[in-house]
């Protein structure tokens, strides 16, 4: 027997996309629910022998979609807490001797290349972190240089994690520090407690590095470090990683695993507490099936097990708010095939 195209059944999982940014997969089938209410019992004016259907109008529709998201992150438990506020420690680039020198211009957000006033001693593939006299997470990034130029030159090239340029704004003068940085010697999948290195200098047991790129990171603390190169040791640490990362991706020493506190905040819903939704999935029918939440925000009281036997995800219903500009175009669409 066929299934007919109007038979939306998602199969698990599905992707989910936030605010445009991909945030993974559902570890379940979501739910959707449209709910419509309508005036429908105050359709038969009194005397009227039936009711009259000119009468009958939709006072609301709702859309819900519920899911399971397949990690639990300060960014995703944001979700279920409308409104809260997300505050981070500091865990930045681990310095260690080299480059020790300022910035000689203002660089541009998103500029591959800066003006260093020395380059002395600074090297192709070294990783530096740039950032305030107080660096914190929120301004400070590391980066790695890729060509040297010349004393407040503008001349010197880096990139980010991700191959891009800076991701903060900085400021002329700020300092540039050489950290502790290597990239990965061979691939690491996801469930590993062991990667392989290029290098393990100035790395030792009980430090923290950050594993990945920008927006795929996992930090962990060591317990073991080996020798180098994808044949070697490598290094060693207890939490298994949860996503897979690739050849030459970054592996640098922070100086904590951080920290990120959540506070729900009581009042007026802001604007950013909403979320545009869009998970995409394949219906039974083999059709791709797409659905998509305008200003989706979460309203409902969430169970969140802390368990050595349960997934670090949590269920989330999010329910689209239509714009009080349009009040009769409905926040919510539903695309097949």
């Amino acid at each position: 027997m066929a299934i007919q195209a109007d038979r939306m059944f998602f199969g698990a999982p599905a992707s989910l996309t936030v605010d445009g940014e991909p945030q993974g997969t559902s570890f379940d089938a979501p739910k959707v629910t449209i709910e419509y209410a309508t005036n429908a019992d105050k359709t038969t004016p009194q005397g009227a022998r039936s009711k009259i259907k000119g009468l009958l109008f939709v006072k609301s529709a709702v859309c819900k979609v519920v899911f399971r998201v397949n990690e639990w992150t300060a960014l995703k438990l944001g979700w279920v807490l409308p409104g809260s506020t997300a505050t981070e420690s500091e865990s930045v680039g681990q310095i260690r001797a080299g480059l020790a020198t300022t910035l000689a211009a203002d660089p541009a957000l998103g500029a591959t290349v800066v003006s260093l006033t020395s380059v002395t001693t600074v090297a192709v593939n070294d990783f530096v972190r740039i950032a305030p006299a107080s660096p914190t997470e929120a301004n400070s990034e590391v980066v790695k240089v890729t060509t040297v130029g010349t004393p407040s030159g503008g001349d010197t090239v880096v990139e980010n994690s991700a191959g891009g340029g800076l991701l903060i704004d900085h400021a002329n003068a700020e300092q540039v520090k050489t950290v502790t940085g290597t990239i990965l010697a061979a691939p690491a999948v996801a469930g590993a407690v062991n990667v392989k290195v290029d290098s393990v200098a100035d790395l030792a047991i009980g430090d923290f590095v950050r594993i990945g790129y920008v927006d795929h990171y996992e930090t962990r603390t060591l317990t073991f470090v080996g020798t180098t190169g994808p044949a070697g040791t490598g290094l060693t640490f207890g939490i298994p990683l949860t996503r897979d990362h690739g050849l030459d991706e970054w592996v640098i020493e922070v100086t904590t695993l951080g920290t990120t506190t959540i506070q729900p905040v009581a009042g007026r819903m802001p604007s950013s507490a909403h979320h545009d939704v869009v998970l995409t999935g394949v219906g039974l029918d083999g059709l791709p099936l797409i659905v998509e939440l305008d200003d989706a925000i979460s309203l409902v009281n969430q169970d969140i097990a802390f368990s050595d036997d349960d997934w670090s995800g949590f269920a989330v219903e999010l329910e689209a708010y239509g714009d009080p500009a349009a009040p009769t175009l409905l926040p919510w669409r539903i695309k097949i095939g």
